[in-house]
């Protein structure tokens, strides 16, 4: 990660909203508008082509899907289940949505979900100035009730002392969002993060975090993977089994609500649809 830039993969992630916000339905399953604001013009045409030319919805989806071995579809899919957890979780009383490594992420300003909810966005220092800056220029207000921006370093710093500093209040209930982050955390970081949000989580909170599974794909794909990760300065390393995660939640105090992945994400939202390859898991658990 550069000092004055979000990390690629951030960027990638926002590019896929915006272009997936850009298809017409039932593709646009999470409409972001603010994610074209928030990368740089090369990352936002494909958004800008889709736009033109929405009679190729359907068409673009599949290219884009193939090229990317369904880690484009993926995204827009984890995108729709987390949003409709966020949802889910507000009506059973959660005030607080903390975005964990919340990168580019932008449902603060661009959904609906969080209007209830005083958000806290956690993330490298570097991430949260470039977000500001764009969306200052963007003139974007945030549909949430409250944002605050805590800036932190998952492998260094303490996650608790940093939020409650920032204002976050362990009686109240939260939901966690730990998106696209776990596997290039280690094992150790993973388990500190999780016993943080355990301990300033009060009954009835919750949290949605992605992991990713080692051997889940075909055997050529993990390599590829790691190679591409370390290559841009992201390496892959906190691969876990779902045992593994559900243990690690347990041990922060977390019981298990739901384990899916893009399999029953695509016969939920586009039935009809191929099933892309598994490229991570959503766990969904709530404290005890």
């Amino acid at each position: 990660m550069r000092a004055d830039r979000p990390s690629l993969t951030a960027s990638l992630v926002a590019a896929l909203r915006a272009f997936y916000t850009a298809l017409p339905e039932p593709y646009n399953l999470a409409p972001d508008p603010v994610a074209a604001a928030l990368i740089p013009a090369v990352l936002a045409l494909p958004a800008r082509g889709a736009a033109l030319a929405p009679w190729a919805g359907p068409a673009v989806h599949r290219a884009v899907s193939l090229l990317t071995l369904g880690l484009a579809d993926n995204v827009a899919l984890r995108t729709r289940a987390i949003d409709d957890a966020v949802r889910e979780a507000v009506a059973l009383g959660a005030t607080q949505l903390v975005l964990l490594g919340a990168g580019l992420d932008a449902r603060a300003s661009a959904s609906s979900r969080s209007a209830r909810a005083h958000v806290f966005e956690v993330d490298h220092p570097s991430t949260h100035r470039y977000k500001s800056a764009l969306l200052a220029r963007s003139a974007t207000r945030p549909k949430a009730r409250a944002v605050t921006r805590v800036a932190i370093d998952f492998e260094r710093d303490r996650l608790d002392h940093a939020l409650v500093a920032a204002g976050l209040d362990p009686g109240e209930r939260s939901f966690w969002i730990w998106e696209g982050v776990t596997v290039y955390l280690t094992p150790d970081a993973i388990a500190a993060t999780l016993a943080a949000v355990g301990a300033l989580s009060p009954p009835g909170s919750r949290i949605a975090v992605t992991y990713t599974q080692p051997g889940s794909r075909p055997s050529w794909l993990d390599p590829l993977a790691r190679a591409l990760g370390g290559a841009v300065g992201e390496p892959l390393r906190g691969m876990m089994a779902t045992g593994a995660m559900f243990a690690a939640l347990g041990k922060a105090g977390f019981q298990r609500v739901s384990d899916e992945s893009a399999a029953e994400w695509t016969a939920r939202f586009w039935p009809g649809e191929r099933t892309s390859e598994e490229w991570e898991r959503l766990a969904i658990a709530e404290r005890a």
